[in-house]
């Protein structure tokens, strides 16, 4: 139990602050040092937030590698430009997403093998519908009004997510080897029931251009499912930051040195002409093709397929060869 200080012991304290022997608010000032030493946040305990900065970083760098995946990979499927940007990424929980979520959609639940746990990826209508006419032949226009899909349009929306989990998977591939499946597809968000309502996700959404057509795709991850390798991507992170100019240019040099020694085609293409099919099944052995070139004229040098130098053709003993007269500008 503390000691009670006595009337004459109090005014003894009073007069020796008074004078100078005893610094006032020593305890006050040594626990507000050490206060100060720490760094104070806000921390909210209706909505935690349980993945760090760093970790943020990482998983940045990580799907905006998978939107320039998929911005490689569906142009060629949909034979139209397609342009995917990375539009934010932020956490919240599982309700707040489903609740944000238009209905009816296209919504894709993903077995994350071998993490363990689901995810969800969402396509909403306004890309949906222009990318299932696109495919079925038409010129990629949008609904007037969203509806739910059809057994044939679900069935292409599942080839259109198989695509994009191949690209999550090669934008992932360095730090984990995916094995994703899709387990179910729906149309209403409150049938999809993952993790608890109060459970913190990630949330990525990108925004996506197919020819005029923009639109948007979500992809929801629970927190719980990701932990195992957010230490990884923390790591990762500071590996790539840490990284000296000294090492950043040996690691370029090597990988030049390593393309150095890449094989490529040379073609010397003497000259080019055009010709109907019913003119090249009538050729026979001594006919004589006039090209469009003139014999005077320098010849293109082409790289892989691509004109970057000049040449005049000519023989090297026994051998036909060129002789490198200039570069092109493009070269």
């Amino acid at each position: 139990m503390a000691d009670i200080l006595s009337q004459e012991e109090v005014d003894l304290l009073l007069n020796a602050v008074s004078e100078g022997g005893v610094e006032a608010g020593i305890s006050e000032e040594g626990h507000g040092a050490q206060r100060s030493d720490r760094d104070a946040s806000a921390y909210d305990f209706r909505r935690p937030e349980r993945v760090s900065k760093e970790q943020l970083k990482g998983l940045q760098s990580l799907f905006e590698n998978f939107a320039r995946e998929l911005g490689i990979m569906m142009p060629p499927f949909l034979r139209t430009v397609v342009r995917v940007d990375l539009v934010s990424i932020d956490q919240l929980t599982y309700d707040e997403f489903i609740l944000s979520v238009s209905r009816p959609t296209a919504l894709s639940v993903l077995n994350m093998n071998p993490l363990e746990g689901n995810a969800v990826i969402e396509l909403n209508p306004p890309l949906v519908f222009p990318i299932v006419d696109r495919i079925l032949g038409g010129k990629g226009m949008p609904l007037g009004e969203p509806r739910e899909l059809t057994e044939i349009e679900n069935r292409i929306v599942h080839r259109i997510v198989l695509m994009i989990l191949e690209g999550l998977r090669r934008s992932w591939e360095a730090l984990i080897t995916f094995d994703i499946k899709v387990e179910t597809q729906e149309s209403d968000p409150l049938m999809v029931q993952i993790v608890a309502g109060s459970e913190m996700t990630i949330l990525v959404g990108y925004e996506i251009h197919v020819g005029e057509a923009v639109g948007s795709m979500n992809m929801c991850i629970p927190l719980m499912v990701l932990n195992p390798v957010l230490d990884q991507i923390t790591q990762q992170t500071r590996y790539m930051r840490r990284l000296s100019p000294e090492i950043a240019a040996m690691t370029r040099l090597l990988i030049c040195r390593a393309i150095g020694k890449a094989k490529t085609t040379v073609d010397g293409v003497l000259g080019h002409t055009t010709m109907t099919l019913d003119e090249v099944i009538k050729l026979r052995i001594g006919d004589i093709i006039q090209l469009d070139s003139s014999v005077t004229e320098p010849i293109n040098v082409e790289v892989g397929g691509i004109a970057r130098m000049k040449a005049q053709p000519g023989k090297r003993g026994e051998q036909s060869a060129i002789q490198i007269s200039s570069l092109t500008k493009d070269a």
